[in-house]
């Protein structure tokens, strides 16, 4: 059994999810895949999308299960308690600012020790799995890499279409963004805004936005901006688009909502992995896409696998 304790909301779930499959199509064994959510609910609120959000996706049911207990033998449970007292030790010794560059070092350069009893503990950057011949592995981390599951891209493209048809309220948009040349504009605020976010993951100000539309207006004969956003009344307020733009009303469910911008042409992408699968499931092989300089601003080290080769990345 290939064993996931699930981090994060959709977009970091949507990246492990797409990994572990990746590993399980490598296997010859067939091993069905666990994810377990207790993590996710632990540390957020249901309606804040802490929970199991891939249930809304046409995923391969017969190869996962949901939410089953992980088994692990001596040996793992014995490495992985020692890993968890270092991180903790670590988190209060090193300052916050340096304690995810630090962590992710220390994962790294303990890999090999980890792989050997089948504990894959590795939370950013891209690592080559060495697969141990354990009964029961651990995998945590949230793998924001394509370099994880491009191989697998349209198994990706079908296990992530939702499983729920498109929304009729929404039928005119569609429209717009089928027949233009449209312009998927994600802005995230919500948490980003919050007092423990905001020095690190608040980097797309409005001059970002401001310079990418440039870019695009540059590069796209007459772009139609659709413009989406978890604050949606605070941008139509706040932040200016050429005339021609238009606004998801903000109320749709997150399964729509990631529809709806992946079925744009071209994009302009926030620091946020929902963002980023906006563009990954985007079926124009021509499209677009323009994002900020870095990912964090300041841990600017730790996402750097999460940038595809073809992107046009604006200075912030």
């Amino acid at each position: 059994m290939l064993n996931k304790i699930v981090q994060g909301r959709l977009g970091n779930q949507m990246f492990q999810y797409a990994t572990m499959r990746a590993i399980q199509e490598k296997m010859k064994n067939d091993e069905k895949i666990n994810f377990n959510f207790t993590q996710v609910r632990r540390v957020g609120k249901k309606e804040d999308g802490f929970d199991n959000q891939l249930k809304d996706f046409s995923l391969n049911y017969d190869k996962i299960d949901f939410d089953k207990n992980i088994k692990l033998n001596l040996l793992q449970y014995i490495v992985f308690g020692i890993y968890f007292v270092i991180y903790k030790i670590l988190k209060l010794v090193i300052n916050n600012n340096r304690y995810e560059l630090v962590k992710q070092k220390f994962e790294k350069n303990f890999q090999p020790i980890f792989n050997k009893c089948g504990l894959y503990l590795y939370n950013y950057g891209f690592y080559d799995f060495k697969i141990a011949k354990t009964k029961n592995k651990l995998f945590t981390g949230y793998y924001e890499s394509s370099k994880y599951f491009n191989n697998i891209k349209q198994k990706i493209f079908d296990e992530f279409t939702p499983a729920h048809k498109k929304l009729e309220k929404n039928k005119e948009l569609y429209e717009i963004i089928e027949n233009t040349n449209s312009v998927c504009v994600s802005i995230r605020r919500g948490d980003f805004l919050k007092k423990n976010n905001i020095t690190d993951c608040l980097v797309c100000d409005e001059k970002y936005f401001d310079k990418a539309i440039l870019e695009i207006q540059n590069r796209v004969e007459n772009p139609q901006f659709v413009i989406f956003s978890d604050d949606i009344e605070w941008v139509k307020k706040n932040m200016k688009f050429p005339n021609k733009a238009v606004y998801e009303d903000g109320t749709d469910p997150v399964w729509e909502k990631l529809r709806l911008m992946y079925s744009c042409k071209n994009f302009i992408i926030s620091n946020s992995t929902f963002s980023w699968w906006t563009q990954y499931l985007s079926r124009n092989e021509n499209k677009i896409v323009v994002a900020p300089s870095k990912w964090r601003n300041i841990n600017k080290d730790i996402n750097k696998e999460i940038y595809e080769d073809n992107w046009i990345i604006i200075d912030v």
